[in-house]
């Protein structure tokens, strides 16, 4: 059997209507890769830049020549509540909502208290990066609607760590009002900068003074150290991705 093939009248008037449909097809479709490229670049180029550019240096020394203060994963540390039962370890696989903190150190061990305190909020200030008494919710777990304080951290203003944990998404959707991404830029913070911690009617001052990035299996940043009365700021990066830890420490000031 023989086939023919005929012309498609329809499609010649309508070239002949448009007799620069072609070219401008070639314009859309080259336009169109160009906002792909575009789209990609937007959230590699941060992740990348911050790994050759940012990264190195939170992986220095912050306080120089002073030692940093960071406590080995191998330190002998005694919790307030280290005598308490503890649960099962915690698994990332079992709980991997970046919106948790649970999930963000996966061999951490949640003690079954929390900070021993009437108060189940506070508020935070980090003057530099425009936040404002931003909520702290002891013992929460989302991150979505508050910053949250690890259930075992001291009491602001007590000696021991006050450890908040604070979430971070890409820089261009960042904002100091938004819990999404609030904390996405307390690494650019320095030593000596200023945070403060609203706590039963007190005001807390508190000043940098080392920051560092970590694994999500380093726990020690968890661990408490009562030599003087610590703030501790815990964030992913690089901001938007779950694969690191920035730590940002602060001790108390006079106000």
């Amino acid at each position: 059997m023989l086939y023919t093939y005929t012309k498609d009248h329809n499609y010649d008037s309508f070239v002949r209507a448009y007799p620069n449909y072609q070219k401008i097809a070639g314009l859309f479709s080259i336009g169109f890769l160009f906002l792909g490229i575009f789209l990609i670049a937007q959230v590699a180029y941060p992740i990348i830049g911050w790994y050759v550019f940012l990264y190195p240096s939170y992986s220095r020394q912050f306080v120089s020549p002073l030692s940093s203060n960071f406590i080995s994963q191998n330190a002998k540390l005694v919790s307030p509540v280290q005598a308490q039962e503890m649960a099962p370890t915690l698994s990332l696989y079992a709980n991997n909502d970046s919106y948790a903190p649970t999930s963000w150190f996966p061999q951490a061990k949640q003690f079954k208290e929390v900070i021993k305190s009437d108060l189940k909020v506070y508020s935070v200030s980090v003057p530099k990066l425009h936040i404002d008494t931003a909520t702290v919710e002891i013992g929460g777990d989302d991150l979505k609607k508050s910053l949250v304080a690890w259930p075992t951290s001291a009491v602001p203003g007590s000696y021991g760590a006050n450890i908040i944990f604070g979430h971070s998404e890409l820089p261009q959707f960042a904002s100091p009002k938004d819990y999404s991404g609030i904390f996405t830029h307390i690494m650019d913070l320095a030593q000596d900068d200023t945070i403060f911690v609203d706590y039963d009617g007190v005001r807390y001052k508190y000043q940098v003074f080392d920051k560092k990035v970590v694994d999500p299996e380093d726990i020690s940043v968890l661990e408490q150290r009562f030599d003087d009365r610590y703030l501790t700021l815990i964030t992913c990066v690089p901001p938007g991705t779950l694969w690191k830890r920035g730590i940002v420490k602060a001790r108390m000031s006079q106000l």
